[in-house]
């Protein structure tokens, strides 16, 4: 039997509602507020999307930027921005 990933994708329902660890975090109110949003897209509460990462950090399944090639930086930073220019036009 295959096991479940680690982080749902985006647009995934699969919320598990049941009770939620109050947790605190640093993120300044702008970078929440993205978390929030993340985690709804991807049918998950923010602890529940904080913890996924937490875990891919842990094992070493996240790969910072600063371990890329120079080129495979360039590509990553050219597809965000290109996703940021996109959602921009679309709420317009």
């Amino acid at each position: 039997m295959a096991e479940a990933p680690i982080l749902p994708d985006r647009g995934s329902s699969e919320s598990k509602d049941g009770p939620e660890r109050l947790y605190r975090t640093a993120l300044a109110q702008r970078d929440y507020i993205n978390l929030e949003l993340e985690a709804m897209d991807r049918g998950m509460r923010p602890y529940g999307l904080t913890k996924s990462i937490m875990t891919l950090y842990l094992r070493k399944q996240l790969i910072p930027m600063k371990e890329l090639s120079e080129e495979l930086q360039g590509q990553v930073i050219a597809y965000f921005k290109d996703k940021q220019e996109k959602a921009k036009q679309t709420t317009r």
